[in-house]
């Protein structure tokens, strides 16, 4: 989940430690031509460029705090994080027949299935809904700290292969997904590419849908930068969704579209989020159903960390997965 706060700069001996670290794991020395004296002064000068991107990350609202957060080592040494944690999938519910899908939780951001379950999950399980909330995305080195390993490379085939995993243990024909913020674009990315005919139903909850992230970047650095910056500092799953990316397009595919027909998205977001408030949150496609929860349900708007525990949006994604429900 990332959460609007403006990060402090970090002092110089620190950033540089970083950067140092980062030009370590840039992979130059393979470039045909480039040995010796020559990949020691082009990983520095790319360790340079780098160095600008990060500072020009750690300025910018939504993001700086996590950059600085990863720069620090929070996430594991920069440039190189360690291997993909393992997740674990408890499956101790069965649908019912008032309920015939699972539902499996997928987080975002810095955040894990067991911190999703109560905010997004205990509302479902009220009404009866069979609920699985894995973490997604964590490295080994901290478990506990998912949506930060690549979508492609770790989320994306981690959620399909619960998926997989759902099914076979519960009997049910399909799933439905709710994904919360980054984990709206890992269930997303899953159900079109790696599981189709597997997902009845994808609810995002202020989440990313594959249409224009720019607003997340900071304006005065080119869009392939600040992906190369994330990445650099372990945070993949996030420089995936910079624009251009590749995983952007391999989701949209050669119709352009993030969404698999057959599949029912419903689109929940807030004007009170500075993260994905409705206008970068919403991907027009044929039959997906938007809703803004202050218009639906009145009162004011929430902010992106808020939304996951508001009333608003637990009736209207109740709603949306078929229970009682709605504004």
């Amino acid at each position: 989940m990332l959460q609007s706060r403006r990060a402090p700069h970090s002092p110089l001996a620190r950033l540089g430690a970083a950067i140092a670290a980062v030009a370590l794991a840039l992979p130059l020395a393979g470039v045909t031509g480039v040995t010796g004296a020559g990949v020691a002064n082009a990983q520095s000068a790319e360790a340079q460029a780098l160095g600008e991107q990060l500072r020009t990350l750690e300025g910018n609202e939504d993001i700086g705090h996590h950059v600085t957060d990863a720069m620090n080592g929070l996430n594991g040494p920069p440039g190189n994080p360690g291997p993909p944690a393992a997740v674990e999938t408890p499956i101790t519910c069965r649908p019912t027949a008032a309920h015939p899908r699972p539902v499996i939780l997928v987080h975002g951001s810095f955040d894990n299935g067991p911190n999703t379950m109560p905010r997004l999950g205990a509302p479902l399980e009220r009404q009866g809904f069979c609920v699985i909330a894995p973490t997604l995305g964590a490295y080994a080195g901290n478990p506990g700290r998912g949506g930060l390993d690549s979508i492609v490379g770790a989320s994306a085939p981690q959620l399909a292969s619960v998926i997989d995993q759902v099914r076979a243990a519960t009997g049910a024909d399909k799933v439905d997904l709710v994904g919360y913020s980054q984990g709206a674009a890992i269930a997303g990315y899953t159900t079109k590419v790696l599981r189709p005919g597997a997902v009845g139903r994808v609810v995002s909850v202020g989440g990313y849908m594959g249409g224009d992230p720019s607003g997340l970047l900071p304006d005065d650095l080119p869009p392939e930068a600040a992906g190369a910056a994330l990445w650099a500092v372990n945070l993949r799953g996030l420089s995936e969704l910079a624009p251009g990316s590749p995983m952007v397009a391999a989701w949209r595919g050669p119709e352009n579209s993030p969404y698999l027909s057959g599949v029912e998205y419903t689109l929940i977001a807030t004007r009170g989020d500075g993260v994905l408030p409705p206008e970068r949150s919403f991907v027009p496609g044929p039959g997906v159903r938007t809703i803004v929860s202050e218009d639906a349900c009145g009162g004011e708007p929430a902010s992106h960390g808020g939304m996951a525990s508001d009333w608003r949006t637990h009736t209207l994604m109740t709603a949306a997965l078929g229970g009682g429900g709605g504004c």
